[in-house]
């Protein structure tokens, strides 16, 4: 409801109030009326789905939003408060067919209308949409669409099946096309429902059918064009299922060109069309006419051509044949040369022994040993005399060096200067007495002269 709908809701029940005035004296303030009307709204609404466009939409810093639904003749207020916005995995932008979850209140500051939404989701097409990017990626992770199990499609097919409406378009030009191609192919309808609820049921009944039939080695999988919606019996998770377990290949031709369906994504083949599904599985009888009468102009000229090939290699391999006779001489040349060379490097072989050996009686006859010794003795006994020479120098030096050593520490030693009258006093630890304050009276200190000791006792220590 509008605010000028609600504006006129007020007036004409002022004006009743008026009439009645003089038999009834309760008059509402303004904020009585309001507050009666948002009781009724919320009680007569307490939670309704509203489906309309997206308009007006502001989202200020409180995190609320504020919007408008609208269809061709009415708009109606909307806000969403902080914490139910914060939650929503949809983002609203103008223009979207979105359908909300609402409680039906009036703002009695003002007296409007408006919707308290509680949870908001695209409707129409944008809902669709959502749902098939979901279940695309859901059926992605599960190895759906992985292009290493799809099968390959048999080039000249012996029985071809097609699960579709029968009394469609698609049809029409599918039958159309095979009869145009290769009308010797056997092709077989599977009828099934392809809109509504029941659709994505009867696709897997008329596919099981096929099965059971054991006749056709592919299956087309066709429909018309239509909206998201027209073709979402093909994007059923049952169907993919179905098509991904299927023996048989299948080439899915569903809609036009710019239409993709979950079907298209786990077929063996997808084709834009059709029309070009009925192309795929069907050879084109005239090309291949085309084609065997080509062949069969150009065999007689392959076989002429392989013929002057062969009869070429004859002739070479004619001129590669030697008479015996002349192979003969030439192996008897081979041998000769090969005996010569056999004697030469025989007298070779020989000549070299008898060298080494003078070569050997050489360097036998210098390493005599009777030589060698008379060389050694000799060697031997100008070693001894210079051993000898050098054995008394260097003990003459020795000598003269340790005398002299001698006499530098006999300048030093304290035998010499006991000899120039000193002693030296021990104590009964053998210590050396350098002090009176290391003995006492009565104790007994040995005193060492240059000659020997002598045991004294001390009669006084003069401190």
């Amino acid at each position: 409801m509008s605010l000028t709908a609600s504006i006129n809701l007020q007036s004409r029940a002022s004006k009743a109030n008026n009439r009645n005035m003089s038999r009834n004296s309760n008059v509402y303030q303004v904020s009585q009326l309001t507050d009666e009307m948002r009781r009724l709204m919320e009680v007569s609404y307490p939670e309704i789905w509203i489906e309309g466009e997206l308009s007006s939409l502001s989202t200020p810093a409180s995190g609320h939003l504020y919007f408008s639904l609208k269809d061709e003749r009415s708009q109606l207020r909307c806000a969403m408060f902080k914490g139910r916005a914060s939650i929503s995995r949809y983002r609203p932008k103008a223009g979207d067919l979105v359908r909300v979850r609402a409680k039906i209140s009036v703002y009695s500051a003002r007296g409007d209308l408006q919707c308290i939404v509680q949870h908001i989701e695209e409707a129409g097409e944008g809902l669709l949409q959502r749902r098939f990017e979901e279940l695309k990626t859901s059926l992605n992770q599960q190895g759906l669409f992985d292009q290493t199990r799809k099968k390959t499609i048999p080039t000249f097919a012996k029985h071809i099946g097609i699960v579709t409406s029968p009394s469609g378009a698609a049809v029409r030009d599918i039958v159309s096309t095979l009869k145009r191609r290769c009308p010797g192919i056997p092709v077989t309808i599977y009828p099934a429902v392809v809109q509504g609820d029941s659709a994505a049921n009867s696709i897997i009944q008329a596919m099981r059918d096929a099965v059971q039939h054991q006749q056709c080695d592919v299956l087309l999988l066709s429909r018309g064009g239509g909206s998201l919606e027209d073709l979402w019996c093909f994007n059923h998770e049952q169907v993919a299922h179905e098509i991904y377990n299927y023996p048989i290949p299948i080439v899915s031709g569903v809609g036009h060109e710019v239409d993709v369906t979950i079907a298209d994504l786990v077929a063996d083949l997808r084709a834009p069309t059709p029309t070009a599904a009925a192309e795929l599985v069907s050879p084109n009888t005239e090309q291949l006419i085309n084609q065997l009468a080509s062949l069969t102009f150009r065999l007689p000229r392959s076989f002429e051509r392989l013929i002057q090939r062969r009869a070429q290699q004859v002739d070479f391999a004619g001129r590669q044949l030697v008479h015996p006779r002349q192979q003969l001489e030439r192996n008897r040349n081979k041998v000769e040369q090969a005996s010569n060379r056999l004697q030469s490097l025989m007298s070779s072989r020989l000549k070299q022994p008898k060298l080494a050996s003078d070569n050997l009686s050489k360097r036998l006859i210098y390493q005599n040993p009777n030589k060698l010794l008379g060389t050694k003795t000799s060697d031997i006994s100008t070693m001894s005399q210079r051993l000898h020479k050098a054995t008394q120098t260097k003990l003459a030096l020795s000598k003269r060096s340790t005398e002299h050593i001698a006499s530098q520490l006999h300048l030093v030693s304290p035998l010499a200067t006991l000899d120039r009258g000193f002693a030296i006093a021990r104590d009964s630890t053998n210590a050396i007495v350098r002090s009176t304050l290391q003995v006492d009276k009565d104790d007994t200190i040995d005193l060492q002269l240059s000659d020997g000791k002598l045991a004294c006792k001390v009669v006084e220590a003069e401190k």
